[in-house]
């Protein structure tokens, strides 16, 4: 089996999605299709040894819509396209740009109403055939400003995958082969002006939802080419100071781990890297969501994505651009816009089958008032009832609610690995919270004790910090911002050995030594322990004695407890679960006001703890490093918190990169009203064409009340566009700070 991912160019709602997906799945070389609606990206399974990818292109193609790959800038043209087509397509291109389109057609279609409508109310008379041939040519010109419905209306159906273009087509070819008649009876009755009015008022549906969408997607996207960003990067001479080095523009994707790079004041930084020369403020909101800028002078530490404010900085790379911060973020983003919710499941499957249901009942429709009246009120009410009927309220409901939900929390520095996990999330009863690196700020060296007088502090530090040094952990940071840390000495060692939960162990100069809690030293030296107190300790030893006692003390992030306080109105339980030592875990959890808490909890006692809590509660777990790992992946849903030194955890669904807690309660908050947003969605699409396809059939025709063709051409745009804008009310989203 082979995969591939392409684009879909021409889908206009979820019943084009769907139809690829069915059509596709049917075939016997075909494993697993998806197709995304918004992002417009497909992933195809497929048995290389039956077909390729020309020729399921060349599927794609018979049903009307255009595939094509990245890295091509428009879609693919078909090799066999007919000389006209070609030509009319490029007359297009170059004339008719989409807002010439949409001019022209509202124009033409003013002209067919005055027409059409001012003569009925006696305002002006125009010979006939001046006034029906006026309206043929403009109904033509608005029909062919259209064309687009008709390709691709009439492929799908012809490939028996109709969707909601197939009934534009249908409804409106109907109505204009009715309406020639005229040349031959003057007295017939024409339908240009509905045919003109329904295609005008879709056009104008899709201007407003296609920008909708573009303002979504961008907004979700964060708006990051980091493939195509030109940087410049210096070769360094050791004559040559930096800002004298001379510097050669290249693709941001080509940066390697330890070049060197000068970044101009407004410019992206667009990978990891160390500050070597300059002072400066950078813009991170774009990674953390933090408005206000922070400092940063030689040596500081920068995440890609930042933007540099006010001066020159010049820069060594800490890492692959492919690998840095931005690209990690990039991939969240676009899995978010590549995945689909749960609750999308039900649009799906009745956007499946809506299309060729509504052909059948148009049909039935205008049999029985044809049976009752005459053709031309049977016509009528056949383009009535297509028109009105609206797939594409359906099948927007979910996608473009999620869309924009994702591009707040984008915006705050959380981000979702999926649809799936953002719905997830508004189901929680409970949370488990690690403790340090979550609900803490960070950890402190507060005492070094020395139990071995041959030795000095430094000596006893530069060991611990060369044992730390194989570590990422939050300890390993305690160590490295420590004062000594300055002076400090990283021997050679081997035979590197990291317990998770416990400690490290190595030889240095062929001795093996171990830093790590009590249960982590041999025997023969913890068994003569003295009971440690409310802190964290580590101890440093070699197999024979203890050579010193490092206490650490953390500190319990501000916005901790208000975000307790937050879940708890919300009904929402929580525990805490920590490596930590009992005493030090339960001073946490007191000043917390959290009554339920687990210490001295291993990778393997986290999981047990999970396991248990998900049999009877719906759990979330926030870690923020390896340790958390197991746990985070057996969890309903769970968030980690990234650092510079700690890329999003593979395990979890939801990466915080701001370090705050409260993005904790924001992002479940936004979840919630996520999913109210999509409720309302799907019910107000339901009910309309429950409501409205009854109508245009003549279902109240008993008491004299049928749906006009153009007002059934209005209502269905509507019905699309109250699906939008509901669903942009999410960019009001509240964010508690």
């Amino acid at each position: 089996m082979k995969e591939a991912s392409f684009y879909i160019e021409q889908m206009t709602c979820q019943a084009c999605s769907s139809g690829i997906e069915r059509a596709l799945s049917r075939k016997s070389f075909c494993q697993s299709i998806e197709v995304h609606l918004l992002s417009k990206k497909a992933h195809i399974c497929y048995d290389e040894t039956q077909t390729n990818l020309e020729a399921i292109f060349a599927f794609i193609r018979k049903m009307g819509y255009e595939p094509h790959f990245e890295e091509t800038t428009s879609p693919t043209n078909v090799q066999n396209t007919f000389v006209l087509n070609k030509l009319i397509e490029s007359f297009d291109e170059h004339f008719l740009s989409p807002k010439r389109r949409l001019i022209l057609s509202i124009t033409g279609t003013l002209i067919v109403l005055i027409l059409s409508w001012g003569e009925m109310f006696g305002l002006f008379s125009i010979p006939f055939m001046w006034s029906y041939s006026i309206m043929l040519i403009l109904s033509l010109m608005v029909m062919h400003m259209g064309r687009g419905f008709y390709i691709r209306g009439f492929k799908a159906l012809l490939a028996r995958s109709p969707h909601m273009d197939s009934l534009i087509a249908i409804s409106t070819t109907s109505a204009f082969l009715y309406s020639l008649q005229g040349i031959f009876n003057p007295h017939a009755h024409a339908y240009f002006d509905s045919v003109c009015v329904i295609i005008t008022l879709v056009l104008v549906g899709k201007s407003i939802e296609e920008g909708s969408k573009k303002d979504a997607l961008c907004s979700a996207s964060l708006l990051l080419g980091l493939h195509q960003k030109q940087v410049q990067k210096l070769h360094p001479a050791e004559n040559l100071s930096l800002s004298n080095t001379p510097c050669e523009d290249i693709l941001a994707e080509h940066i390697k781990e330890g070049d060197i790079l000068k970044i101009l004041p407004g410019e992206m930084i667009v990978v990891d890297c160390v500050v070597l020369e300059g002072d400066g403020s950078l813009d991170t909101s774009a990674i953390n969501g933090e408005s206000l800028p922070i400092l940063v002078r030689t040596d500081s530490s920068i995440l890609s994505g930042s933007i540099n404010l006010d001066s020159v900085l010049f820069v060594r790379a800490t890492k692959d651009a492919k690998e840095s911060t931005l690209a990690q973020i990039l991939t969240l983003v676009q899995q978010g816009l590549e995945s689909k919710a749960p609750i999308a499941q039900l649009a799906d499957r009745v956007a499946g089958v809506f299309v060729p249901i509504v052909i059948c009942l148009a049909l039935i429709a205008g049999a029985f008032w044809w049976g009752l009246r005459d053709f031309e009120f049977a016509l009528s009410i056949f383009v009535a009832t297509l028109v009105i009927s609206c797939p594409c309220a359906l099948g927007l409901a979910t996608p473009m609610a999620i869309l924009y939900a994702q591009s707040v929390s984008n915006k705050m520095g959380v981000f979702f690995k999926s649809a799936k996990s953002l719905q997830a999330l508004g189901e929680i009863t409970h949370i488990a919270f690690d403790k340090t690196g979550t609900l803490t700020e960070g950890l402190e060296i507060t005492e070094i004790t020395l139990f071995d007088t041959a030795k000095d502090k430094q000596e006893i530090f530069n060991l611990a910090y060369t044992l730390e040094s194989s570590s990422h952990h939050i300890i390993a940071k305690a160590f490295a911002n420590h004062p000594l840390s300055k002076k400090a000495t990283l021997y050679p060692m081997s035979c590197v050995e990291n317990v998770l939960g416990r400690g490290i162990k190595a030889l240095i100069n062929n001795t093996p030594y171990f830093l790590g809690n009590s249960d982590f030293l041999p025997p023969t030296l913890s068994a003569n322990l003295p009971p440690q107190e409310d802190k964290i300790t580590l101890f440093l030893a070699t197999p024979s004695r203890i050579l010193a006692q490092f206490s650490l003390q953390d500190y319990i992030k501000p916005d901790a407890k208000p975000t307790l306080e937050q879940l708890k109105s919300k009904q929402i339980s929580y525990s805490l679960i920590s490596g930590d030592n009992l005493p030090n875990t339960q001073k946490i959890a007191k000043r917390l006001g959290i009554s339920e808490f687990y210490a001295k909890a291993l990778p393997e006692d986290k999981m047990r703890i999970i396991r248990q809590k998900i049999q009877t509660q719906k759990v979330f777990m926030v870690g923020d490093g390896i340790n958390d790992a197991p746990a985070l992946a057996l969890a309903h849903t769970s968030a980690a918190f990234a650092s510079l030194h700690d890329i999003a955890t593979q395990s979890a669904d939801i990466i915080i990169y701001n370090q705050k807690v409260m993005s904790i309660y924001n992002a479940y908050a936004l979840s919630q009203a996520t999913i109210l947003n999509i409720k309302q969605n799907l019910g107000f699409a339901f009910c309309y064409n429950i409501a409205f396809i009854p109508l245009a059939m003549g279902a109240l025709g008993g008491f004299g009340v049928f749906l006009h063709p153009m007002f059934c051409a209005f209502a269905m745009s509507v019905s699309s566009l109250s699906v939008v804008f509901n669903a942009m009310r999410l960019k009001r989203f509240k964010i508690i700070s």
